[in-house]
């Protein structure tokens, strides 16, 4: 009996160091593919990253895959942080929607770029028509062999709930938008202005279905809402189109000075 144990354990042990090793080799691929960094954690990145919808429909998780560095892209360097977040939702075997109008859901595992900017944004998010708004169950396939998600059933739990809403309506923002494209937030006027000064031009040459993009404060945040970015080159993609939709946001907003917003001509 002591043997099986020993031999359980020894199993056990081999199976987590052949998982880490899987992990660190993508983790290396993802950074070689984007010439960013890999490190431990998200350490790096602002609380704000709680206040977006993102955060809502996870309800927190567990990030692997991270690779971080600065880009220089015309005149400003933008921080860059890109990862896989798999959902605190999908650990308990549950998802959740967007109660927006129309609603979309994330994936259990979902690839997110972040770039950081010198800029104080509103919260706004865009959302590209794609598989997510079809609030589609999990796959039975899935369901089956996920411990927390067969445990559910057998209790007659929900599968799924209205996530809690950040500070945004759930109608949709009167602002012009490129085919296929909705917009949520408070400030329609800064909407209309950054759609009208770039942005809307950089979600028209977005060709991911399904991306949502949110500002908020200093960040930029990408997504594919129910899909994750399977391989190095599909997370490098991920990056380089956060990054054209980010300097699209910096064109279309005054920068910061120490003493606030500066204006974007002087007398």
């Amino acid at each position: 009996m002591d043997w099986w144990f020993i031999a359980g354990l020894a199993a056990g042990a081999v199976a987590l160091f052949a998982r880490g090793a899987t992990r660190r080799a993508s983790q290396t691929a993802a950074a070689s593919a984007t010439d960013l960094a890999p490190v431990g954690d998200l350490a790096h990145l602002p609380t704000t990253l709680q206040r977006t919808a993102l955060w809502c429909l996870a309800d927190g998780g567990f990030e692997s895959r991270v690779i971080h560095g600065v880009v220089h892209r015309g005149r400003t360097d933008i921080a860059v942080t890109a990862f896989d977040l798999e959902t605190l939702r999908e650990r308990r075997g549950e998802w959740a929607w967007l109660p927006v109008e129309p609603p979309f859901r994330i994936a259990g595992v979902v690839s997110v770029a972040i770039c950081e900017l010198p800029r104080a944004l509103p919260h706004l998010l865009f959302k590209r028509a794609g598989r997510g708004d079809d609030l589609a169950d999990d796959p039975l396939t899935e369901r089956l062999v996920h411990v927390a998600k067969v445990a559910r059933d057998r209790l007659g739990m929900p599968r799924s709930y209205a996530a809690e809403m950040p500070d945004m309506p759930a109608t949709p923002l009167d602002v012009a938008l490129p085919a296929s494209w909705r917009g949520y937030g408070r400030d329609a006027e800064a909407g209309r202005a950054l759609v009208a000064g770039g942005l809307g031009a950089a979600l028209a040459r977005t060709r991911r279905r399904d991306l949502v993009v949110e500002v908020i404060d200093a960040l930029v945040v990408v997504y594919p809402a129910a899909s994750v970015a399977v391989g190095a080159d599909a997370l490098a993609d991920l990056t380089t189109a956060a990054l054209e939709l980010a300097e699209a946001v910096l064109d279309a907003t005054p920068a910061l000075s120490p003493r606030g917003v500066e204006p974007a001509t002087t007398p």
